[in-house]
């Protein structure tokens, strides 16, 4: 990144004390550049987004307020994609993170970063990918052709309609412990860790697109 390509950054934090880190760490880069700290998303106005060129945003928080950020905050990430964007996300939300927010704008980062790591991603600009998980992902144009049966799909795709294993089960005349292993087995396929990451993976984009929700 040449010196001076950032004039002025927003940031966004519910907790003071990691608007004040970051801060220093946008100092750290550029001494001129302008940093605004904004404490909610009326804050960023049409006219803030067209001034500024980065915004690192942490999105640490309940999982409640994980939900309502990034409901928030999509109008407004959908119409600026000259904005470097740098999201802090945490352990649990890193599933959704991938899906909604990675793409070649963007880096995401661990809401553990350190001020250096983030320093250094900004620095070092590889826009389009992720540090989730311990391991990096890049965004691709396509994404990769899922490889699930179709039992797998079908109990996917009763579940993402409410149906619980024992329901599945009836259904199909399978046994719940079958059910079960053909969800898990979906799982396992997808790399999602927990329920709430296949309920996630299910209402994304993808997922939908995948089960023909």
């Amino acid at each position: 990144m040449q010196q001076g390509r950032h004039q002025k950054a927003i940031i966004f934090s519910h907790y003071p004390a990691m608007v004040a880190g970051l801060e220093l760490c946008a100092h750290a880069l550029e001494p001129q550049m302008m940093v605004l700290p904004v404490r909610g998303y009326e804050s960023f106005t049409p006219l803030l987004l067209q001034q500024v060129t980065l915004a690192i945003i942490d999105l640490t928080g309940s999982a409640e307020d994980v939900e309502r950020d990034l409901r928030l905050l999509q109008p407004f990430y959908g119409l600026s994609q000259h904005i470097n964007w740098v999201f802090l996300i945490p352990e649990f939300a890193r599933f959704t993170a991938l899906q909604v927010l990675l793409r070649s704008d963007s880096v995401l980062l661990p809401n553990t970063a350190t001020l250096d790591e983030i320093k250094q991603n900004i620095l070092h600009w590889e826009g389009g990918t992720s540090h989730l998980g311990g391991a990096q992902t890049a965004v691709t144009e396509a994404p990769a052709a899922l490889v699930l049966t179709l039992s797998e799909r079908q109990v996917l795709r009763l579940m993402a309609k409410g149906w619980s294993i024992n329901q599945i089960s009836g259904l199909l005349k399978k046994s719940n412990k079958t059910v079960s292993a053909q969800k898990n087995s979906a799982m396992r396929r997808l790399a999602l860790r927990s329920n709430a990451e296949m309920y996630a993976w299910i209402n994304s984009p993808c997922g939908m697109r995948e089960l023909n929700l």
